[in-house]
C-alpha cells in the first residue's frame, strides 16, 4: 500500500480533531473558570489538545486491534480507553496547573465536572464513531443534515466487485467458514477503498458496491487505482488465505458512471439509496467479466472521464448489448501495462 498517502490521510483527520478540541477546551476553560483568554488557552487548550491527540493516536493504532470484536465489547473498550486518557490528562492538569489565587474549591469543582463530562463524551463519541462505521463514511452525516431528504441527481462512478467461484468455495469449505473468508476479504480491501476516496455503498452477498462522485479527471482514476491496489493487497496476503481457507479470493470488477438519483428511502430502516440505469449498467458490466475472461471491465463513459497513465492499457472488447439493455455499450478491459506487455 501507499504508506505516505495513508499517513497523510490519517494525519489530516488527526489534525482536524486536535484543532477542534483545542478550541473547545479553550472556550470551556474560559467560561467555567476565572481565567484570562491567555490562561484559558494555556489550560483548556492544552487539555483539549492532549486528550484529542492521544485518543486519536490510540484510535488509529491501538484500537484497530479490536475492530472485529462484537459491537458492545468494541464500544466499551473504546469508551474505556478514551476515558482513561481524558481522566489522566485532567488529573495531571489539576496537579500541575493551579487555578487563580490557588482556589482549591474551584479546582475540585472543575475536576468533578471534567470527570462527568469526560465519561459522557467518551461514550457518545465512541458510539457515534461506531454508528458511522456501520452506516458508511458519510451516511450518518447526510442523514443528520437532511442532505438527501429530497432526492437529487448526481453524477457518480460505480464499481461492482464480486468474488469469482464463490459458490464452489462455499461448498468446499462450508458456509460458516466461507462467511469468515468473505469477512476477511472485505476487511482486507477496505483500506484501499477508503484511501482512494471510495464510499462503500452496500454489501450484497459476496459482492461489494462502491461509489465515487465524479470530479476532475485525476480523481476519477481512483476506481481503477482501487482495483489494482486491492489486487496487490490480496496477493500480499495470499499465503494467509491459503493457510486458513485453502483458497485465495479472485475477484472481478465492473465500472460505469453516469447520473443517478440519490435520496433517503425507507422508514424503520432508513438508508440513502442510489437509483437509476447507471447502477444497473455497472452491475451488468461486472457480470460480463466472466464471459470475456477479464477481471476489470469499464464502460466507454468511464474512459471519457478518466485520464489513464502509461501504467494502464485500455483494450476494447467491442460494442456489447448487455442483458436487459436495448442500446449497445462499448466495453474496455483495463490491464496493468507492465504485466500485459510481459505476456505479449
Amino acid at each position: 500500500m501507499d504508506i505516505p498517502r495513508k499517513t497523510r490521510h490519517e494525519g489530516g483527520f488527526l489534525l482536524i480533531i486536535v484543532l477542534i478540541s483545542t478550541v473547545v477546551g479553550t472556550i470551556v476553560s474560559y467560561i467555567s473558570g476565572d481565567y484570562s483568554v491567555g490562561e484559558s488557552f494555556l489550560r483548556g487548550g492544552t487539555i483539549g489538545f492532549s486528550i484529542s491527540f492521544f485518543c486519536a493516536i490510540g484510535d488509529l493504532i491501538f484500537l484497530q486491534w479490536f475492530k472485529r470484536f462484537p459491537f458492545t465489547i468494541y464500544l466499551l473498550v473504546k469508551t474505556l480507553y478514551f476515558t482513561i486518557i481524558s481522566l489522566a490528562v485532567i488529573i495531571i492538569s489539576y496537579i500541575f496547573i493551579k487555578t487563580p489565587q490557588g482556589n482549591s474549591e474551584l479546582q475540585k469543582d472543575i475536576l468533578f465536572s471534567g470527570i462527568v463530562i469526560t465519561l459522557s463524551i467518551s461514550f457518545l463519541v465512541s458510539f457515534l464513531q461506531m454508528l458511522n462505521r456501520m452506516l458508511g463514511q458519510t451516511t450518518l452525516f447526510n442523514l443528520f443534515v437532511g442532505r438527501y431528504h429530497k432526492p437529487v441527481e448526481e453524477e457518480r462512478i460505480f464499481m461492482f466487485l464480486d468474488i469469482a467461484s464463490s459458490t464452489e468455495i462455499a461448498e468446499q469449505i462450508g458456509h460458516l467458514k466461507f462467511h469468515t473468508f468473505l469477512n476477511d476479504f472485505f476487511y482486507d480491501i477496505t483500506e484501499a477503498i477508503l484511501l482512494n476516496g471510495g464510499e462503500i455503498y452496500k454489501y450484497v452477498g459476496d459482492e461489494i458496491i462502491i461509489s465515487w462522485k465524479i470530479s476532475d479527471k485525476p480523481r476519477n482514476n481512483n476506481p481503477i487505482n482501487t482495483f489494482f491496489e486491492i489486487r496487490q493487497v490480496i496477493n500480499q496476503k495470499s499465503e494467509k488465505y491459503i493457510r486458513t481457507f485453502g483458497y485465495v479470493p479472485h475477484f472481478r470488477v465492473g465500472i460505469h458512471c453516469g447520473v443517478v438519483v440519490v435520496g433517503e428511502i425507507g422508514d424503520f430502516r432508513r438508508e440513502i439509496a442510489f437509483l437509476g440505469d447507471t447502477v444497473n449498467t455497472a452491475s451488468r458490466i461486472q457480470g460480463s467479466c466472466k464471459k470475456f475472461g477479464k477481471d476489470l471491465i469499464v464502460s466507454e463513459e468511464v474512459l471519457k472521464r478518466v485520464f489513464l497513465t502509461d501504467q494502464y492499457d485500455a483494450i476494447s472488447l467491442g460494442k456489447i448489448q448487455l442483458r436487459g439493455k436495448e442500446k449497445t455499450v462499448e466495453l474496455f478491459s483495463i490491464e496493468d501495462s507492465s504485466q500485459f506487455h510481459s505476456f505479449r
